[in-house]
């Protein structure tokens, strides 16, 4: 699976690639969600979300901004149906508010408009401000796209995900 992740060559110069561990480490332990029953819910449920096989990278930009790259495999119907759920969870609210640790953040989601790529397409995207610091928001964009029994989904900066996605679902060809 480590194949099919995007590589510098790919990305260009400007880019480093950071091999991501697949350990769960419990760094996301200290995260609640309030106020969308259905991403609590996912919550409770997320080692069911897990796939047969994965790959994972991050790459940063130049400038500092970064997005997180995932390769999955599985039957074509468990994919569709995973990602499904996790998709339908996100924009099943329109805002709520996650807790990291003792930090409240607010958290707006919309639908984003998704390429029309592969036999399925799902995303969402995430503003979230620190509730004592709204101005200090950060905006996460997630595309998630199945080719048959493979799926990639990108995770990060809006314009390095919309850049990178059609290179991304074309390197699953190569499974």
């Amino acid at each position: 699976m480590e194949s099919l992740l995007l590589t510098e060559a790919d990305l260009g110069a400007s880019y480093t690639q950071n091999p991501s561990s697949e350990a769960d480490d419990g760094q996301y332990d200290d995260i609640a969600v309030d106020g969308c029953p259905a991403l609590e819910e996912l919550g409770k449920n997320s080692r069911q979300m897990q796939f047969v096989s994965k790959a994972e990278a991050g790459y940063r930009y130049q400038s500092g901004a970064e997005f997180g790259e995932e390769i999955y495999s599985d039957s074509p119907a468990t994919l569709s149906r995973k990602l499904r759920d996790v998709a339908s969870a996100y924009t099943s609210c329109s805002s709520y508010t996650m807790t990291s640790g003792s930090t409240p953040i607010d958290v707006k989601v919309t639908e984003p408009d998704t390429p029309d790529l592969g036999e399925e397409q799902f995303g969402y995207t995430l503003t979230m401000s620190p509730a004592d610091q709204p101005q200090q928001s950060q905006v996460l964009k997630s595309l998630a796209v199945r080719k048959g029994n493979v799926a990639v989904m990108l995770v990060g900066a809006p314009a390095l995900v919309d850049r990178h996605i059609a290179t991304a679902v074309g390197r699953l060809d190569n499974e």
